[in-house]
């Protein structure tokens, strides 16, 4: 059972309270089981002193911004707590980004310095001439190069831990980048007050397991959910398991290793697993709950029954922090729906004009925070972190979140969809705009927009790319195809693509996106199977 709901105004002030507070309690229990690497508590503690260390030698520390390019493994969380000893903010680049896409992000932070996986490293190596704020690269693994290694650093570093923080529960501790769903990805700006808060609410309300209970995820840890399993687990007490990715045959062999009584997915995982065909063993496993977003509505009852577990879904974004949605009411939650608002923020559902919705209709979620701090506190400004930007906010607070919801008779929330262009891809929330400058770069497109349609799965989408040639161009999608997939990394490369004579705007020449979504892939080249699809869609 849950216990009572964090009180923002108690509890550690920041992640580097809590880990220290665990650590001192808890120091040769194990916490973490890694790809590359297994962490007792007081291993996990002194290893984030040695990053701190390394980052203070290389003159960083409070207020710098430390990106971090790696994929699930030790590096990356001696790095996220490592920064969080000294005050610095960590930033967690997607590891899937490459090209101009990253080198967008990695010059709107101005960050100055990275550590990169030697795996990782061309990529960023790449764009470092765009990169006139970057001076020091870190590489983790491999020979090195011309770049110093971590490892090496750490053998010279010291394990004693930084002196005490400022007391500032508003100051930065993590710059996270939405998926630029308006645009050129942000960085949402998250206070030490509010992560710390995340980490207790996010364990005693969301994944409230026993000390010394284990978790599982093969979530990526530069996104909140993988992030929010880990702190969860370290403010409970408990262990956890993280492995590379997601494996269909070794799935729940992996959860019986690492005795998981609590896993957390996206729908995409939800669907494989229920696909397969059903076994003898589907029970024989420890979980009791698995948390997430995305969960199949047709899939979820035989995804419970099959397996003996309970689905938790909720909602939450980049930005939210603690303002979630969870099934308050307890479990088992009725199918489509996420639950109701956390006590720490209020909700609304707004029509076009802002105004209340009642039951059943469908407008946008709005969110205001009840207390300084349970969110993020706005996106990183042209004056830096001391600035964010408040611009998703109204003038009465409100935060509006883009997406589509309904409040049910009972008073749940029900998701319908994005008000904004994302499109969901193998668990990615992917900007069309990356997709549609990369298609404007060929010398036959003049005009282009990428939506999302259904993938094969009826869960998430795969992207459709419609373009407009140039005049006297006659276009081959199929050479269109291979451009783009040189030109971007391999989950934004469409599968569809379609040529228009011209795209449907509005009269202020904005391109109606949702009619080329009605349309679907009718007459799109599909660049996977390297066919074209009907003309008109079969229903």
């Amino acid at each position: 059972m849950a216990d009572p709901p964090p009180d923002p105004a108690t509890g550690p002030p920041s992640l580097r309270a809590v880990l220290e507070l665990r650590a001192a309690e808890l120091g040769p229990r194990p916490f973490l089981t890694l790809p590359d690497a297994t962490l007792t508590y007081g291993e996990t503690d002194e290893l984030a002193n040695r990053v701190a260390s390394v980052l203070s030698g290389l003159g960083y520390g409070a207020g710098d911004i430390v990106m971090v390019r790696a994929v699930n493994g030790w590096a990356t969380v001696a790095a996220w707590f490592g920064c969080s000893k000294i005050g610095a903010v960590y930033l967690p680049l997607n590891a899937l980004l490459t090209g101009e896409p990253l080198r967008q992000v990695m010059a709107h932070s101005r960050s100055p310095v990275i550590l990169v996986q030697d795996a990782l490293a061309a990529e960023v190596q790449a764009v470092r001439q765009g990169l006139p704020d970057l001076r020091d690269v870190v590489v983790v693994g491999g020979p090195g190069g011309g770049e110093p290694r971590l490892e090496d650093l750490l053998e010279e570093a010291s394990s004693a831990s930084p002196p005490p923080l400022v007391d500032d529960p508003g100051a930065p501790t993590k710059l996270m980048y939405t998926s630029g769903t308006t645009g050129v990805p942000k960085g949402a700006v998250v206070s030490r007050s509010c992560e710390a808060l995340w980490a207790r609410c996010y364990g005693d309300e969301l994944m409230p397991i026993a000390r010394g209970e284990a978790v599982y995820t093969c979530l990526p840890l530069f996104h909140i959910t993988g992030q929010g399993t880990v702190l969860a687990a370290l403010w409970r007490g408990g262990r956890m398991t993280v492995d590379p990715g997601f494996s269909l045959l070794s799935f729940w062999r992996r959860i019986r290793e690492a005795e998981a009584v609590m896993f957390t997915f996206v729908g995409t995982i939800l669907s494989a697993l229920a696909r397969r065909p059903p076994h003898a063993s589907d029970r024989d496993n420890p979980v009791r709950q698995i948390l997430g977003g995305g969960a199949p509505v047709d899939r979820w009852r035989e995804v419970e029954e099959r397996f003996g577990v309970q689905i938790m879904e909720t909602w939450g974004q980049t930005e939210t922090g603690s303002c979630y949605t969870w099934p308050i009411r307890g479990l088992p939650q009725r199918p489509g729906t996420i639950g109701m608002p956390s006590a720490r923020w209020e909700a609304r559902i707004a029509d076009d004009e802002g105004r209340p919705l009642g039951p059943e209709q469908t407008g946008e979620l709005w969110a205001k925070p009840l207390g300084p701090h349970v969110m993020f506190d706005g996106y990183l400004g042209e004056d830096g972190l001391d600035a964010p930007t408040r611009e998703a906010f109204t003038e009465d607070g409100w935060y509006r979140t883009g997406d589509l919801m309904a409040w049910t008779e009972d008073g749940e929330l029900s998701f319908v969809g994005r008000q904004r262009d994302a499109i969901r891809r193998a668990g990615e929330m992917i900007s069309p705009s990356f997709i549609e400058e990369a298609a404007l770069a060929h010398p036959g497109v003049v005009e282009a927009a990428a939506v999302g349609v259904p993938a094969d799965d009826g869960v998430e989408e795969e992207v459709l790319l419609c373009v407009v040639a140039s005049e006297g161009v006659e276009l081959d999608l199929a050479e269109v195809a291979s451009f783009l997939a040189q030109a971007l990394p391999p989950y934004l490369v469409p599968r569809w693509l379609r040529a228009h004579l011209e795209l449907p705007k509005t009269a202020s020449t904005r391109v109606r996106k949702f009619q080329l979504r009605e349309l679907g892939t009718a007459g799109a080249w599909d660049s996977r199977r390297r066919r074209w699809a009907p003309l008109v869609e079969s229903s």
